[in-house]
């Protein structure tokens, strides 16, 4: 038997209608003296247009449109992951193995090295409002505080999701906690789209994986000139990305 979603099923005009019936059946047993004071009040006009015994047609006019709404294509909701949500996810599917445990705890100790911690929030180089360990969205503000609590928590919760992003553009990571670990720390200074239209994902799923790691190195630019403190990020999170690699 297949399984109907009740979500599903409210949004189906055959099913509402036959709800409608079935409510206006329950109040012509329980309620018939109220039914008739509403009928008194109709104008007089409107009564005389409609036809002797309309409770019985209204009974059978609903049943015709219950048969025709049954007929026509229902609404469905789309069950399947957004694009958006399936990092999400695979994250969630893996986080109990070991090796995204392993990576994930690999990739939260390099992020406190690579971002800094901040408690108050202020505006980056770009202008972006940012507080604690790089952490940015519509939740922050300048001048905030946030306790070290709050930090740590923030911090894990940022790794899990561009953990997750990695995972979905790259899902041979999931046997390999040291490049997982590496492209996590990757993707909080350039994004994950910005991984997954990188050379570096490209190695990856080709297997290639050195020539990967050392494609990090190319993302140590900004505004067009290279940064010795992103170069020094590239060179920190290629040895960890090389880490159990085959020579």
């Amino acid at each position: 038997m297949t399984h109907i979603d009740w979500r599903d099923a409210s949004r189906w005009w055959s099913v509402r209608l036959s709800a409608f019936g079935s409510l206006l059946y329950a109040a012509m047993l329980l309620m018939p003296e109220r039914l008739l004071d509403l009928w008194a009040m109709m104008p007089v006009e409107l009564r005389a247009l409609l036809p002797a015994r309309a409770g019985d047609w209204l009974g059978m006019i609903l049943f015709a449109l219950v048969i025709v709404a049954r007929l026509l294509p229902q609404p469905v909701r789309d069950h399947r992951p957004r694009p958006a949500e399936r990092g999400a996810l695979s994250a969630k599917a893996l986080g109990g193995t070991a090796v995204i445990a392993a990576a994930l705890t690999l990739a939260i100790a390099g992020l406190r090295v690579d971002e800094g911690k901040r408690n108050t929030g202020y505006a980056d180089i770009a202008g972006v409002a940012t507080i604690c360990f790089g952490h940015t969205g519509p939740d922050v503000r300048a001048g905030q505080y946030r306790t070290d609590a709050e930090c740590e928590t923030l911090l894990r919760r940022d790794a899990q999701a561009h953990l997750a992003g990695a995972l979905a553009c790259s899902p041979e990571l999931a046997e390999r906690p040291n490049q997982l670990a590496a492209v996590t720390r990757l993707t909080f200074n350039i994004g994950v789209a910005g991984y997954c239209r990188s050379s570096i994902a490209r190695h990856f799923a080709a297997g290639r994986w050195r020539q990967g790691c050392d494609r990090f190195l190319a993302f140590r630019f900004a505004g067009g000139r290279p940064v010795r403190g992103l170069l020094l990020r590239r060179q920190r999170e290629r040895t960890l990305c090389l880490a159990g690699l085959p020579a």
